[in-house]
């Protein structure tokens, strides 16, 4: 199964990405440009799934990747990790302060799901809206002979990822570890990271790997990967995490070092 840090490269979804902004044309309203996330509350089903896409502003046209996240799927055996179902394309439009599109998987006349929803005057969330579509079960294929799902969706802006972030962990192998990330967010929405893992009386320093998607924000998903770096040996690490919209909390979704160490907690800005 593909787990969400091989998928980073939906980062860098837009040119127009960087952009921001606010205020209104008429009775059109214009959605700031940044991170974004939909929280889609399914009929009858407590669980919500989550939409993560980076958008430009705009009171026109919108097109951009997502990623979905189902926070109740386990996607990794042995951990508990959410799923991810990548592949996504919104192409919608704002007009007249309200956002209408269709989430396309795979082919192009594939059409996964609908959304619709009211813009706030100050295109900063959708504060009431609509899902009408499919289920993200399957990281690798999206059921497109699903279960067809209604319900409420919400939608709002998640700050940029900056600060200090640390917490202590739970590790399967040495239980608490104590993690630290220290994270730039760059205008194009990758990462410039740094930090450590202290466990079992070892320091490991974090270090993702070279190139542009190695460490990236979607939404609110926090995506790294790279290795794990102490004075045994050198182990690749993977990490994801789920943000609050203010960006002060990170909440584990999947992170291990090497093939068997899995790590569950939040990090919190300091």
């Amino acid at each position: 199964m593909k787990i969400l840090w091989l998928v980073v490269c939906a980062a860098t979804l837009l040119a127009a990405c960087g952009s921001s902004g606010n205020g209104s044309s008429l009775n059109n309203v214009t959605m700031q440009g940044g991170q974004w996330e939909f929280a889609v509350g399914p009929d009858n089903d407590p669980s919500p799934l989550y939409l993560d896409m980076n958008l430009p502003a705009t009171n026109g046209p919108i097109s951009g990747s997502a990623v979905i996240y189902n926070s109740a799927v386990v996607g990794i055996s042995g951990a508990d990790a959410p799923i991810y179902c990548e592949g996504f394309k919104l192409n919608g439009s704002i007009a007249q302060a309200t956002l209408k599109g269709n989430l396309i998987w795979g082919q192009a006349t594939s059409n996964f799901a609908t959304i619709t929803g009211s813009l706030a005057s100050d295109g900063k969330s959708v504060p009431k809206g609509s899902y009408s579509g499919q289920m993200c079960l399957d990281t690798t294929s999206p059921q497109s002979d699903g279960p067809q799902v209604t319900g409420v969706l919400t939608g709002y802006t998640v700050s940029p990822v900056n600060g200090t972030f640390k917490g202590t962990l739970q590790s399967s192998l040495h239980g608490s570890a104590i993690v630290t990330l220290s994270i730039v967010q760059n205008p194009d929405f990758t990462l410039t990271v740094s930090g450590s893992a202290v466990e079992n009386g070892i320091t490991s320093t974090l270090v993702p790997a070279a190139g542009p998607l190695a460490a990236s924000v979607l939404g609110g998903i926090v995506s790294i990967g790279g290795l794990a770096n102490n004075i045994n040996d050198s182990n690749p690490f993977a990490f994801s995490g789920h943000l609050n919209s203010g960006a002060t909390q990170i909440t584990i979704t999947s992170m291990n070092i090497g093939s068997n160490e899995y790590f569950t907690g939040a990090l919190t800005q300091q």
